[in-house]
């Protein structure tokens, strides 16, 4: 259930200017800068409150059981070409000069 807290917090963000501008207790009030905030904390104290009840522990733990998902065997690729990992010819090649004159690139002095 950790994911539970960040339900309201997405929802806010999707829905922000329908939360700001019709939801929010506080619209009455510009100078608060609310946008919404008191909705977002109305629902993030109805998300703990579910979380704490002793009712929804007992139903957390049969659910368990409902939740884990069993991943099937996944069935082993068979390739059908062989490959020889030793006929590979690499080619090195030094088309790359460098030159380096020193009487240019000189440090300044102060």
């Amino acid at each position: 259930m950790v994911f539970r807290p960040l339900v309201p917090l997405v929802e806010y963000a999707v829905n922000y200017d329908y939360i700001s501008n019709v939801l929010c207790i506080n619209k009455s009030k510009p100078e608060l800068h609310c946008n919404g905030k008191c909705y977002l904390s109305k629902e993030l104290a109805k998300t703990n409150d579910t979380d704490s009840s002793p009712l929804n522990k007992t139903k957390n733990s049969g659910q368990k059981l409902l939740d884990i998902y069993i991943l099937p065997d996944i069935a082993e690729i068979q390739n059908t070409e062989k490959i020889s990992l030793f006929n590979f010819k690499f080619s090195y090649k030094a088309d790359y000069s460098f030159l380096f004159l020193p009487s240019i690139f000189r440090p300044p002095v102060f």
